[in-house]
């Protein structure tokens, strides 16, 4: 089974965000070492959930992919989904059980990486920055309150 399907490779060339944010509330910086993505996350917070996105994006076409889902769907996302989405995700590409729901259900799509462990990463990568982001807010959060 090829690791590049069709899907995956119509979901990498229709990333919904492609630029920066001019002022974001936190800025994370993620990369995978084997393959060397990276990621540049923006993210505006309100009311603990992401309400604007900025995105500067260096990975292959699975961590392309995984951004394209995630992000289609990202505003009004709070953290505990966020978790849950990655754990699912996870139990998917270690497993093979695909628990996600709508409006995750694309990541079916990542089936074939399945059997290439070392790439799970870079389907992590978008879901990773986004917590880590997440985490850092509301960490500021409770240390202004």
């Amino acid at each position: 089974m090829d690791l590049y399907t069709n899907n995956i490779l119509e979901l990498a060339s229709t990333i919904p965000v492609t630029s920066r944010l001019k002022q974001p509330d936190v800025t994370v910086t993620k990369r995978t070492a084997i393959c060397g993505s990276s990621i540049t996350l923006d993210l505006n917070i309100s009311e603990s959930k992401i309400s604007e996105v900025g995105l500067d994006i260096k990975a292959c076409a699975l961590g392309q992919a995984s951004a394209s889902i995630f992000l289609t769907h990202a505003i009004g996302t709070d953290i505990e989904t966020i978790l849950e989405l990655r754990k699912n995700l996870k139990t998917f590409l270690d497993r093979g059980s695909f628990l996600i729901k709508d409006p995750f259900a694309g990541y079916k799509y990542f089936e074939p990486a399945q059997k290439v462990p070392y790439r799970h990463d870079s389907v992590l990568l978008i879901l990773d920055a986004s917590i880590e982001a997440l985490q850092k807010v509301s960490g500021l959060k409770t240390k202004s309150n």
